[in-house]
């Protein structure tokens, strides 16, 4: 039997290193709330579970005022036209992260990037 097993690699960890602007460069933010196996499992492009494909995206959002991500989008995606994209920005309504990062600074409105990794694992 086939299981879906996807993982959101290490920025989904609450001391996760990303990339963000402006200055001073955001390195660490604190997850609230984060997507789920299951729920990564449930926009599994069904293109990419029928060729055995996993997949990478990177995600560019703005952080709003109560640390839900907006403006999203897609800077990375591999393979390209299996839709790993799309279901990353699906993802994102699910992502929340503190008002303040472990420093001290406001997250608000500030760019932060999401790596996304998408893997399709044999299970019995």
């Amino acid at each position: 039997m086939l299981h879906l097993i996807a993982l959101a690699s290490a920025a989904i960890s609450s001391a996760a290193a990303v990339s963000a602007a402006p200055a001073p460069e955001l390195r660490e933010v604190t997850w609230v709330a984060t997507p789920t196996g299951q729920d990564i499992a449930n926009v599994y492009p069904p293109t990419a579970v029928q060729a055995g494909k996993s997949g990478a995206v990177l995600l560019e959002c703005k952080v709003a005022t109560q640390g839900s991500l907006e403006k999203c989008a897609v800077q990375i995606e591999d393979p390209v036209g299996l839709e790993f994209g799309m279901a990353a920005l699906e993802l994102a309504p699910l992502f929340k992260m503190s008002a303040s990062a472990p420093d001290g600074s406001a997250t608000a409105g500030r760019t932060i990037r999401i790596p996304i990794m998408f893997s399709i694992v044999q299970g019995d």
